[in-house]
């Protein structure tokens, strides 16, 4: 009869103040905030990096559109958001960006509580190979 040998040894135990709930941690925001606590972001821009750049550009375009109906010309918009005159007819020809409505799913990471206790933020692990029984 043969033993099977486990290849790693068990966890040795963990000091306290390696826990995720005893650590100080430093609030130092980001280039929106000073403090992550009184942000004014309705999602942090590091959940999902896209949200806030496709936010800038919402409010860019709309403000292309402003200036335009204004008479400002194409190369003065061009410079004034440092984009080429490509891009503000590209705006111009999209016309209004739809609003972002409170709670509209926009492909954001954005899950309740509920449904991210049902949820795995990992890949489940990989079975082990099956053993070999030598005779």
């Amino acid at each position: 009869m043969t033993t099977l040998t486990v290849p790693f040894a068990p966890l040795p135990p963990v000091r306290s103040d390696t826990l995720p709930e005893n650590m100080n941690y430093r609030d130092d925001g980001c280039d929106v905030s000073r403090s992550c606590l009184s942000c004014p972001l309705a999602m942090c821009k590091y959940d999902d990096p896209g949200w806030l750049q496709r936010e800038n550009r919402r409010d860019r375009d709309v403000e292309v559109l402003r200036m335009r109906d204004e008479g400002v010309t194409v190369l003065e918009i061009a410079r004034r958001f440092n984009v080429s005159t490509r891009t503000v007819h590209r705006v111009l020809q999209r016309g209004v960006p739809p609003p972002v409505k409170p709670g509209e799913d926009d492909g954001g990471p954005l899950l309740s509580l509920q449904d991210l206790a049902k949820r795995s933020l990992f890949r489940r692990r990989t079975p082990w190979p099956p053993l070999f029984r030598g005779a």
